[in-house]
């Protein structure tokens, strides 16, 4: 074949080829899904939930009521150091027997508590130190035996319910501390129909201690550190 005609078959080829569309491009890859977000995990506050209940706030069969509207404490009720605890003028006051270390000694009711039930009182503390407290559900009629509920605590700093000891590390503390004022007059509710014992002053929730092992004895009291404390208009409700 002529020179010429091998190299006119070539810039034919080349020109053919130069006129083809270029292939096209691979495909994209598809966008994969985004990496899942994992929901926030949102704890709930036990705390939130008891402050909702209405439960054993009322109604109820009244088994028991103290006044104070006489001279002597009377024989429904113990004390650990004569003279430590008086009535008068329809409030039960606590005293500090000099001699004696009578602290956290306590008046304890001798009436059982009922397994459900709801106590009510007034309290008013005559000292800045404000601590005001009682102890609910003892095994024994003896301190920290049960649940000790403690309103301005620790010179007025802390309101709590410890269970079988007030320094014990799964005490619950209200959140916003409320003191207490000297000389006003306190109304409590403490409810239990369940294993949570809820706290309530003048009406507004406070505390529960939710307690996977409730303490189940049925001793009822008032207790003192060495404030100057009254307790008075004692209800207790069957549930």
């Amino acid at each position: 074949m002529p020179r010429m005609s091998l190299f006119l078959m070539a810039w034919i080829a080349t020109a053919l080829h130069a006129c083809q569309p270029p292939e096209p491009p691979p495909p994209r890859p598809m966008p994969g899904k985004p990496a899942a977000v994992a929901e926030p995990v949102i704890v709930a506050d036990p705390q939130e939930a008891q402050a909702k209940r209405k439960d054993g706030l009322t109604g109820g069969r009244l088994v028991f009521e103290d006044n104070f509207d006489r001279d002597e404490l009377g024989a429904d009720w113990l004390v650990r150091q004569p003279g430590e605890w008086t009535v008068a003028a329809g409030f039960l006051h606590a005293n500090r027997v000099e001699k004696d270390d009578d602290r956290n000694q306590g008046v304890w009711l001798q009436k059982p508590l009922p397994d459900k039930v709801r106590i009510e009182f007034d309290s008013k503390s005559l000292s800045a130190a404000g601590d005001t407290k009682c102890e609910v559900f003892g095994e024994q009629p003896k301190h920290e035996s049960g649940y000790s509920i403690i309103f301005g605590g620790w010179n007025n700093t802390l309101n709590t319910i410890a269970r079988q000891g007030e320094h014990e590390t799964s005490r619950v503390v209200q959140r916003d501390h409320q003191k207490v004022e000297r000389a006003r007059l306190y109304h409590w509710t403490i409810v239990r129909t369940d294993a949570a014992v809820r706290w309530y002053i003048d009406g507004k929730f406070m505390v529960a201690y939710d307690d996977a092992n409730p303490v189940k004895g049925h001793n009822f009291g008032f207790n003192n550190w060495a404030t100057d404390v009254h307790f008075g208009h004692l209800r207790v409700y069957e549930l």
